[in-house]
């Protein structure tokens, strides 16, 4: 079997190191919980490392070297996003001994109930708080964190940018109208937790379906499912949304590596 060529590593590319996302999901290990590593413009970003995150991509179907990483992003605390946060700072930072990287996360994650330990602080070269609004360069790509999202914990959508291409990044979050205007980029990836309604702080599929409807990026991802998703098959739920909306959507699969300048491509 001929296996498919890996890219050049500086290639746009998202690789979901996992897709699992709740907290059974993530107590079962249904689907890996590793988070998104981010390749735009050079610059490579580690969003959301939760339980598991250092051994997959460290595993040999990735191949991924944390201490090639510019930056780790936390969207919110929760353990399904935070769970590796920790061996990842000490990982692309060599244990410590090379003081390099950049760490962003909600203000809470470092606070008085704190997911990024105080001592692990000191060894990236720099740590920033996210808040609604703002805008963090990394080389040559800018993330931005345009609006707070509706969840449990302070927790924000990302949108990063580089010189040509567009990712963004719905975390957990109820719908709310703002959300169609604050991420129209070339991809759009959103946790969807919930194969029906259940609560106001997580996004379930019929909302996928109106985000991506009022959007309309060049590809949307659905990623992040609870066991209501897994059990209905996302990728065929994929397949239905695309019939229903005009958009070409993927479900997101563990260790899959999504090159932008293919994926991005328009469809026959």
């Amino acid at each position: 079997m001929t296996l498919p060529p890996v890219p050049a590593p500086d290639a746009d590319q998202v690789v979901f190191v996992g897709t699992g996302g709740g907290r059974m999901t993530t107590a079962l290990q249904a689907r890996s919980t590793g988070g998104l590593w981010v390749v735009l413009g050079g610059a490579r970003v580690h969003v959301d490392p939760g339980p598991g995150a250092l051994v997959h991509v460290r595993s040999r179907a990735l191949g991924l070297d944390p201490a090639t990483l510019d930056a780790i992003v936390l969207t919110h605390k929760h353990l399904d996003h935070a769970g590796d946060v920790n061996a990842m700072i000490e990982a692309m930072t060599q244990g410590g001994t090379q003081r390099r990287g950049f760490v962003l996360a909600p203000e809470d994650a470092y606070g008085e109930d704190p997911v990024i330990l105080r001592y692990m602080r000191d060894y990236p070269a720099r740590t920033d708080v996210l808040a609604a609004g703002g805008a963090h360069k990394i080389g040559e790509l800018l993330l931005e964190t345009p609006l707070r999202l509706r969840h449990s914990v302070e927790t924000y959508g990302l949108r990063l940018r580089g010189p040509r291409h567009s990712v963004g990044l719905i975390s957990c979050t109820g719908y709310f109208p703002e959300l169609e205007e604050a991420f129209r980029t070339d991809l759009l990836i959103l946790n969807v937790v919930y194969r029906s309604p259940r609560d106001e702080t997580h996004l379930a599929l019929p909302d996928a379906r109106r985000l991506i409807e009022a959007i309309r990026p060049r590809l949307a991802v659905i990623t992040h499912f609870g066991l209501t998703m897994l059990r209905a098959r996302p990728w065929e739920l994929a397949d239905a949304l695309s019939q229903e909306t005009g958009v070409r959507v993927l479900a997101a699969r563990d260790r899959w590596r999504l090159v932008l300048d293919e994926a991005l491509q328009p469809g026959p």
